[in-house]
Protein backbone atom coordinates (compact mmCIF):
# COMPACT_ATOMS: atom_id res chain seq x y z
CA UNK A 1 0.00 0.00 0.00
CA UNK A 2 1.17 3.79 -0.58
CA UNK A 3 1.83 5.52 2.72
CA UNK A 4 -0.82 7.91 2.02
CA UNK A 5 -3.59 5.37 1.69
CA UNK A 6 -3.35 6.12 5.88
CA UNK A 7 -1.04 9.11 6.12
CA UNK A 8 -3.06 11.97 4.18
CA UNK A 9 -0.99 13.73 1.56
CA UNK A 10 0.19 17.29 1.73
CA UNK A 11 -0.24 16.82 5.93
CA UNK A 12 1.15 13.41 5.95
CA UNK A 13 0.84 14.04 10.06
CA UNK A 14 1.20 10.92 12.30
CA UNK A 15 -0.82 12.68 14.71
CA UNK A 16 -3.60 12.24 11.99
CA UNK A 17 -3.03 8.81 10.80
CA UNK A 18 -3.61 7.52 14.44
CA UNK A 19 -6.98 8.64 14.20
CA UNK A 20 -10.05 5.84 13.92
CA UNK A 21 -11.55 7.90 11.42
CA UNK A 22 -8.39 7.63 9.36
CA UNK A 23 -9.39 3.63 8.98
CA UNK A 24 -12.96 4.15 7.91
CA UNK A 25 -11.92 5.06 4.34
CA UNK A 26 -11.59 1.40 3.26
CA UNK A 27 -12.27 -0.87 6.26
CA UNK A 28 -16.27 -0.48 6.75
CA UNK A 29 -19.40 -1.87 4.51
CA UNK A 30 -21.65 -5.01 4.11
CA UNK A 31 -19.06 -7.29 4.23
CA UNK A 32 -16.71 -6.39 6.53
CA UNK A 33 -18.62 -4.09 8.45
CA UNK A 34 -14.94 -2.79 11.06
CA UNK A 35 -16.30 0.64 11.28
CA UNK A 36 -19.50 0.33 11.65
CA UNK A 37 -19.09 -2.58 14.77
CA UNK A 38 -15.78 -0.04 16.07
CA UNK A 39 -17.80 3.03 16.25
CA UNK A 40 -20.77 1.95 17.98
CA UNK A 41 -19.25 -0.41 20.49
CA UNK A 42 -17.85 0.52 23.88
CA UNK A 43 -14.79 1.33 22.81
CA UNK A 44 -15.65 3.53 20.06
CA UNK A 45 -17.75 5.24 21.72
CA UNK A 46 -14.95 5.91 24.56
CA UNK A 47 -13.20 7.51 21.48
CA UNK A 48 -16.04 9.41 20.28
CA UNK A 49 -16.34 10.86 23.29
CA UNK A 50 -12.92 11.47 24.62
CA UNK A 51 -10.93 11.89 21.50
CA UNK A 52 -10.46 16.34 21.58
CA UNK A 53 -9.41 15.90 25.19
CA UNK A 54 -5.47 15.49 24.40
CA UNK A 55 -5.21 14.32 28.47
CA UNK A 56 -7.22 11.26 27.71
CA UNK A 57 -6.13 11.01 23.96
CA UNK A 58 -2.89 11.97 23.42
CA UNK A 59 -1.97 11.59 19.85
CA UNK A 60 1.24 13.42 19.28
CA UNK A 61 2.66 10.45 21.55
CA UNK A 62 4.17 7.38 19.25
CA UNK A 63 1.77 4.12 19.21
CA UNK A 64 4.23 2.40 21.32
CA UNK A 65 4.12 4.85 24.18
CA UNK A 66 0.58 5.35 23.65
CA UNK A 67 -1.75 5.74 27.25
CA UNK A 68 -5.02 6.02 25.75
CA UNK A 69 -8.32 6.33 27.94
CA UNK A 70 -9.76 3.81 25.52
CA UNK A 71 -8.62 2.02 22.18
CA UNK A 72 -8.23 3.47 18.79
CA UNK A 73 -8.19 0.98 15.61
CA UNK A 74 -4.85 1.60 15.80
CA UNK A 75 -3.90 0.75 18.80
CA UNK A 76 -5.09 -2.81 18.44
CA UNK A 77 -4.19 -3.27 14.93
CA UNK A 78 -0.77 -1.69 14.33
CA UNK A 79 0.50 -2.59 17.92
CA UNK A 80 3.30 -0.83 19.07
CA UNK A 81 3.00 1.61 15.99
CA UNK A 82 4.62 -1.59 13.25
CA UNK A 83 3.17 -1.15 10.22
CA UNK A 84 2.90 -4.60 8.87
CA UNK A 85 -0.49 -5.37 10.74
CA UNK A 86 -0.30 -9.32 9.26
CA UNK A 87 2.74 -9.31 12.21
CA UNK A 88 -0.27 -9.31 14.89
CA UNK A 89 -2.86 -9.94 12.79
CA UNK A 90 -6.26 -10.19 14.58
CA UNK A 91 -8.36 -11.47 11.02
CA UNK A 92 -8.85 -15.60 10.53
CA UNK A 93 -11.30 -17.98 9.87
CA UNK A 94 -12.98 -15.93 6.97
CA UNK A 95 -13.93 -13.11 9.09
CA UNK A 96 -16.47 -15.46 10.45
CA UNK A 97 -17.86 -16.71 7.84
CA UNK A 98 -15.60 -20.12 8.17
CA UNK A 99 -17.23 -22.63 10.43
CA UNK A 100 -14.28 -23.79 12.23
CA UNK A 101 -13.05 -24.26 16.09
CA UNK A 102 -11.58 -20.92 16.91
CA UNK A 103 -10.17 -21.91 19.91
CA UNK A 104 -8.74 -25.23 18.54
CA UNK A 105 -4.97 -25.33 18.75
CA UNK A 106 -4.34 -24.45 14.82
CA UNK A 107 -5.73 -21.14 16.15
CA UNK A 108 -3.70 -20.89 19.32
CA UNK A 109 -1.15 -18.35 18.43
CA UNK A 110 -3.58 -15.77 16.99
CA UNK A 111 -5.69 -16.11 19.96
CA UNK A 112 -3.34 -15.69 22.21
CA UNK A 113 -2.01 -12.54 20.36
CA UNK A 114 -6.03 -10.93 21.46
CA UNK A 115 -5.56 -11.84 24.84
CA UNK A 116 -1.86 -10.11 24.86
CA UNK A 117 -3.36 -6.75 23.13
CA UNK A 118 -7.00 -6.87 25.19
CA UNK A 119 -4.88 -7.29 28.50
CA UNK A 120 -3.22 -3.96 28.73
CA UNK A 121 -6.64 -2.96 29.61
CA UNK A 122 -8.35 -6.29 30.52
CA UNK A 123 -7.35 -9.52 32.90
CA UNK A 124 -6.50 -12.51 30.38
CA UNK A 125 -9.73 -14.33 31.65
CA UNK A 126 -12.05 -11.02 30.52
CA UNK A 127 -10.23 -11.21 27.08
CA UNK A 128 -10.52 -14.93 27.11
CA UNK A 129 -14.18 -15.40 28.34
CA UNK A 130 -15.22 -12.31 26.05
CA UNK A 131 -13.54 -14.26 22.72
CA UNK A 132 -15.09 -17.62 23.88
CA UNK A 133 -18.91 -15.85 23.49
CA UNK A 134 -17.64 -15.05 19.77
CA UNK A 135 -16.79 -18.48 18.64
CA UNK A 136 -20.50 -19.68 20.78
CA UNK A 137 -21.98 -16.17 18.56
CA UNK A 138 -20.49 -17.95 15.30
CA UNK A 139 -20.62 -21.27 16.07
CA UNK A 140 -24.78 -20.12 16.56
CA UNK A 141 -24.90 -18.79 13.31
CA UNK A 142 -23.21 -21.22 11.36
CA UNK A 143 -25.51 -23.53 12.32
CA UNK A 144 -28.43 -21.47 11.15
CA UNK A 145 -26.31 -20.46 7.63
CA UNK A 146 -26.25 -24.61 7.34
CA UNK A 147 -29.60 -24.67 7.55
CA UNK A 148 -30.39 -21.97 4.98
CA UNK A 149 -27.88 -23.40 2.79
CA UNK A 150 -29.38 -27.17 2.60
CA UNK A 151 -32.78 -25.32 1.77
CA UNK A 152 -31.35 -23.47 -1.12
CA UNK A 153 -29.00 -26.78 -2.19
CA UNK A 154 -31.74 -29.31 -2.13
CA UNK A 155 -34.13 -26.35 -4.28
CA UNK A 156 -31.09 -26.61 -7.06
CA UNK A 157 -31.00 -30.17 -6.90
CA UNK A 158 -34.61 -30.30 -7.50
CA UNK A 159 -34.50 -28.01 -9.93
CA UNK A 160 -37.01 -25.79 -8.19
CA UNK A 161 -34.87 -22.88 -7.87
CA UNK A 162 -36.81 -19.62 -9.68
CA UNK A 163 -34.81 -18.89 -11.82
CA UNK A 164 -32.52 -21.11 -12.46
CA UNK A 165 -28.49 -20.42 -12.92
CA UNK A 166 -29.06 -21.37 -16.78
CA UNK A 167 -32.07 -18.65 -17.03
CA UNK A 168 -29.48 -16.28 -15.76
CA UNK A 169 -27.25 -13.98 -17.64
CA UNK A 170 -23.12 -15.78 -17.61
CA UNK A 171 -21.58 -14.76 -13.93
CA UNK A 172 -18.59 -13.06 -14.11
CA UNK A 173 -16.44 -16.11 -15.24
CA UNK A 174 -19.10 -16.35 -18.59
CA UNK A 175 -20.82 -19.24 -16.82
CA UNK A 176 -23.98 -20.38 -15.73
CA UNK A 177 -22.97 -23.03 -12.52
CA UNK A 178 -24.93 -22.38 -8.91
CA UNK A 179 -23.51 -19.45 -7.86
CA UNK A 180 -23.17 -20.99 -4.43
CA UNK A 181 -21.02 -23.53 -5.27
CA UNK A 182 -18.31 -21.89 -4.15
CA UNK A 183 -14.65 -23.49 -3.71
CA UNK A 184 -16.21 -26.35 -6.20
CA UNK A 185 -17.93 -27.78 -2.65
CA UNK A 186 -20.40 -29.83 -4.97
CA UNK A 187 -19.69 -31.97 -8.17
CA UNK A 188 -22.39 -32.92 -11.21
CA UNK A 189 -23.76 -31.31 -13.48
CA UNK A 190 -26.66 -31.21 -11.27
CA UNK A 191 -24.85 -27.49 -9.76
CA UNK A 192 -24.77 -26.58 -13.38
CA UNK A 193 -20.49 -26.57 -13.84
CA UNK A 194 -17.92 -29.53 -14.68
CA UNK A 195 -16.40 -31.72 -11.74
CA UNK A 196 -14.50 -29.79 -9.74
CA UNK A 197 -15.86 -26.40 -11.26
CA UNK A 198 -16.26 -23.63 -8.86
CA UNK A 199 -19.26 -21.22 -8.95
CA UNK A 200 -19.27 -17.44 -8.53
CA UNK A 201 -21.15 -15.35 -6.02
CA UNK A 202 -24.00 -13.20 -8.16
CA UNK A 203 -25.03 -11.11 -5.30
CA UNK A 204 -28.48 -10.17 -6.18
CA UNK A 205 -28.51 -11.41 -9.78
CA UNK A 206 -29.63 -15.19 -8.29
CA UNK A 207 -32.87 -16.22 -6.87
CA UNK A 208 -33.88 -15.03 -3.67
CA UNK A 209 -33.15 -18.26 -2.04
CA UNK A 210 -29.57 -17.80 -2.96
CA UNK A 211 -29.79 -14.12 -2.20
CA UNK A 212 -30.82 -14.57 1.43
CA UNK A 213 -28.22 -17.42 1.91
CA UNK A 214 -25.12 -15.20 0.58
CA UNK A 215 -26.44 -12.45 2.62
CA UNK A 216 -26.43 -14.97 5.60
CA UNK A 217 -23.04 -15.41 5.47
CA UNK A 218 -21.57 -13.03 3.72
CA UNK A 219 -23.12 -10.40 5.43
CA UNK A 220 -24.77 -11.32 8.52
CA UNK A 221 -22.47 -13.54 9.73
CA UNK A 222 -19.90 -11.22 9.45
CA UNK A 223 -21.74 -8.66 11.27
CA UNK A 224 -21.91 -11.29 14.12
CA UNK A 225 -18.27 -11.67 13.87
CA UNK A 226 -16.88 -8.45 13.94
CA UNK A 227 -19.58 -7.11 16.53
CA UNK A 228 -18.68 -9.58 18.88
CA UNK A 229 -14.82 -9.44 18.39
CA UNK A 230 -15.32 -5.56 18.88
CA UNK A 231 -17.54 -5.48 21.43
CA UNK A 232 -20.47 -4.16 19.93
CA UNK A 233 -23.22 -6.10 20.85
CA UNK A 234 -25.94 -4.27 19.28
CA UNK A 235 -24.09 -5.56 15.53
CA UNK A 236 -23.83 -8.70 16.36
CA UNK A 237 -27.76 -8.98 17.00
CA UNK A 238 -30.57 -6.37 16.03
CA UNK A 239 -28.25 -4.14 13.44
CA UNK A 240 -28.96 -7.09 11.13
CA UNK A 241 -26.59 -9.95 12.77
CA UNK A 242 -28.33 -12.65 14.50
CA UNK A 243 -31.54 -10.85 14.38
CA UNK A 244 -30.80 -10.42 10.46
CA UNK A 245 -30.52 -14.53 10.38
CA UNK A 246 -33.83 -14.92 12.26
CA UNK A 247 -35.85 -12.71 9.82
CA UNK A 248 -35.20 -16.04 7.50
Amino acid sequence: ERCSTCHQRHQFNPVVARKSEQCKACHWGKDHRDWEAYDISIHGVVWQTNKWDPTQFDLTKKLSDADYVGPTCQYCHLRGGHHNVQRLSTVYTSMGMSNADRGAPLWKEKRDTWVSVCDDCHSPRFARENLQAMDEACKDAGLKYTETFKVAENLQLDGMGEPMPKDLHPDWAGEHVWSLKIGAYHDGPAYGGAQGQSGEFRMSNCSDIERVCFESVGYWMTYIFKGMAHGSWNDATYCDGSFGMDRW
